[in-house]
């Protein structure tokens, strides 16, 4: 999901495994040195007195200040416990159930170590979890001297949020032994030695072991005061002093280079959400929750290995020169469990305003034997320039609405029949800039209303006379339209203006303000970091909270993504979703009597097309396999999944280039560097399905809509045939 400022900041609770990038020496001219244990972190850091009072600082403005003016009671306590042991141990991998009775002991500390400053509790809880962390590799490493059996009929159970706490040694072994065979598989199948893959394995575990002893008490404190913020709600987060400091200098500082926000999982760098337009997106083999396992620079540079590090140090080698090459080694996102490890070259850019600017183009669609031309305006997101980043000062400021505005005429003077506005995967962005783009459809009246934290409410308007569009319109979202886009496609579906199409939205109805901590601390020379915290939220005019629940669509579109497994509602502790009073405006009539029509005809459309019947049996297969935990351990069977969506792929692109009146391709396009495989996932297919499917079915339902109303006898009778049946 982010192209939103607020959702490009949300950081998760992961902790960081690394310090800083280490020189990457050439294995084929060094001999490997042995690997030399290093000294626990845990023995040499203890608590900063700057951080003890920073705690105090941050539990008081978070009672002042954050929305809900929580309590620090025992019950935040708990939820800040349970929070942090998802920080450190998110699949319940390294702690042992005794550990677990053992440390319930904090339970209800959290809060009191907070706010007396008596953070010590943190840092013990961290010694226990680096033991545990260094037994695990320590055993992983010596699992490597044995024999790799690529032909075991056992499975990995690569998720266990929800299991169980291993009880013993054994049992932990077990896992182990599983896990460090998954590994090695992966690599087996991007077609690497035996030899190789210990190599590389062993550098991987060692690395992670070393990098774990570089912890510094910065980020421990940053472990447990994440941990008390995520039980308030996943938007509020604190920034170490490195973290403010990136902030700072530029709020997308980590979108610099590629286009993707990253965050850390456990040992992986994972990639949160792609910028539009940016080169991952450009590329389109980079998706949200892909891991980065390993970076290299230029078209010939040696691949580094970068499991363990933390995500600073990859944001480092990932960043560069715009024009220049990165490649990276990645292991896709699948429902099943990880994917086929390949490697994606992209060229470096400088994410510029302009290459999130609003694009326009025209669709035509043959319906009721004529050709309808629809106006399509792709928006990535709500931005607007200031005038203080205008240099020259004499250059024409550029903003959403202006650019929408601009291409709304140029889509005029081709005599379009009708407009789809498309905000998939758009994150939002300048609150005043929806607000007037809005205004672009409606004369006049209320756009969204807003509560602080104090229950002042705010009704922000569209003040301006006359519309810039008459026509009839249709808004298109996704999953991944967030914030500004939900309070844009909540308005037109409010007022009647138009028909909103898709996915049901995110449901980020929240916004967040960040405070500088070291205005707060008495010496000046103390760098303590930052908060960022929830301060306010969003409502429909109709006094429908977009927070949780987001907008669902008037006619809604196959989709593999369930709204309370990936939306805002699967984060813990989001806000409710709740309503205040409406508020006053004048309502289009007419829309909400012909919906059922146009779903009619939509789902005669689905049932017809061949391309729709592949996507939901896609999506079916997909979904059937949503609850799986486990993925085999047996290269052939690894191999035969692979094949067999390969073939459906294939299947897939020869139907698309049949449409198009191309010729059919015998196999699909191999990696150009030849590294890795291909990732094959059956999500990967649905994404790629839907892409122009989603647009042209837009398009279609505006035809019948312009249908419709040009011969409205044609709706009268659909519900006289919808009556009789019923009757």
């Amino acid at each position: 999901m982010n192209k939103n400022k607020w959702l490009v900041t949300l950081l998760a609770l992961t902790i960081p495994l690394s310090i800083q990038a280490e020189e990457v020496k050439n294995a084929s001219s060094e001999k490997a040195e042995e690997f030399v244990i290093p000294e626990p972190a845990s023995l040499s850091i203890k608590p900063e007195n700057k951080f003890r009072e920073t705690g105090r600082v941050i539990s008081f403005l978070l009672m002042q200040s954050h929305y809900e003016h929580p309590d620090f009671d025992d019950e935040l306590s708990e939820e800040a416990y349970n929070q942090f042991l998802k920080a450190l141990d998110p699949n319940r991998s390294y702690f042992y159930q005794k550990d677990i009775e053992q440390l319930n002991d904090y339970k209800t500390l959290f809060d009191d170590a907070l706010r007396t400053g008596r953070i010590e509790l943190a840092y013990d809880f961290f010694a226990l979890f680096e033991e545990r962390f260094r037994d695990r590799y320590m055993f992983a490493l010596e699992q490597l001297k044995k024999p790799l059996d690529f032909n075991s009929e056992s499975e990995f159970e690569y998720d266990r949020r929800e299991s169980p706490w291993p009880k013993d040694e054994k049992e932990m072994n077990e896992i182990w032994k599983k896990r460090v065979l998954n590994d090695a598989l992966n690599l087996k199948l991007a077609e690497q030695t035996d030899e190789q893959i210990k190599e590389k394995l062993s550098k991987r575990y060692e690395s992670a072991i070393r990098r774990l002893s570089q912890t510094k008490s910065e980020d421990v404190f940053g472990y447990f005061m994440n941990s008390v913020s995520a039980a308030i709600d996943p938007h509020t987060n604190y920034y170490t002093p490195r973290q403010f400091e990136n902030f700072t200098i530029n709020m997308s500082l980590k979108l610099q280079g590629i286009g993707a926000v990253l965050t850390q999982e456990d040992m992986f760098t994972k990639i949160v959400s792609i910028v539009n337009k940016g080169p991952a997106d450009k590329s389109g083999q980079v998706h949200p929750n892909d891991k980065i396992i390993g970076v290299a620079q230029g078209e010939k540079g040696e691949m580094v290995d970068v499991i363990g590090w933390r995500n600073d140090d990859v944001v480092d080698l990932i960043r560069g020169e715009a024009g220049s090459i990165v490649r990276l080694q990645i292991i896709p996102y699948t429902k099943s469990g990880d994917g086929m490890p390949k490697v994606v070259s992209l060229v470096r850019e400088e994410i510029k305003l302009e290459d999130q600017a609003a694009k326009s183009k025209v669709l035509e669609v043959e319906q009721y034997d004529k050709n309808f031309k629809m106006g399509v305006i792709e928006l990535p997101s709500f931005y607007s320039e200031s005038v203080a980043s205008n240099s020259d000062g004499k250059s024409e400021i550029t903003s959403t609405t202006k650019d929408v505005a601009k291409l709304i005429k140029e889509l005029d003077k081709q005599d379009i029949d009708g407009l789809v506005i498309d905000l998939r995967n758009n994150g939002g962005g300048s609150l005043s800039e929806v607000v007037n783009l809005v205004g672009l459809f409606i004369d006049k009246g209320p756009v969204v209303q807003g509560r602080d934290s104090r229950g002042r409410l705010r009704i922000l308007r569209d003040t301006d006379s006359g519309v810039a569009y008459h026509g009839p319109l249709a808004v298109l979202v996704n999953g991944g339209s967030a914030s500004a886009s939900e309070i844009f496609a909540g308005a037109i579906q409010d007022y009647g203006r138009g028909i909103v199409l898709g996915e049901n939205t995110f449901g980020k109805g929240t916004v967040q303000s960040v405070a500088d901590l070291n205005q707060y601390i008495r010496n000046p020379e103390t760098q303590v970091g930052a908060l960022k915290l929830t301060v306010e939220k969003y409502y429909r005019i109709t006094g429908e909270s977009t927070q949780n629940k987001g907008v669902k669509p008037d006619i809604e579109f196959p989709t593999i993504f369930d709204v309370e497994e990936y939306g805002e509602s699967s984060y813990d502790n989001a806000l409710a979703w709740d309503t205040i009073k409406s508020t006053n405006f004048q309502k289009t009539e007419g829309l909400q009597e012909v919906i059922p029509f146009l779903r009619s005809k939509h789902h005669e459309r689905k049932t017809s097309s061949q391309e729709f019947s592949f996507l939901e049996e896609d999506i079916t297969r997909a979904t059937e396999r949503r609850d799986e935990k486990v993925v085999s351990l047996n290269y052939e069977k690894r191999l035969a999944e692979r094949k067999r969506n390969d073939d459906i792929r294939l299947e897939r692109e020869n139907l698309r280039r049949k449409i198009e009146g191309l010729e059919p391709l015998e196999q699909l396009a191999s990696e150009e560097d030849g590294e890795e495989a291909e990732s094959s996932d059956i999500t990967d297919i649905v994404d790629e399905d839907q892409k122009d499917l989603f647009l042209k079915e837009a398009a279609n339902i505006l035809s019948d809509l312009i249908m419709i109303r040009e011969k409205p006898e044609i709706a009268a009778n659909f519900l006289a045939e919808q009556k009789a049946v019923k009757n």
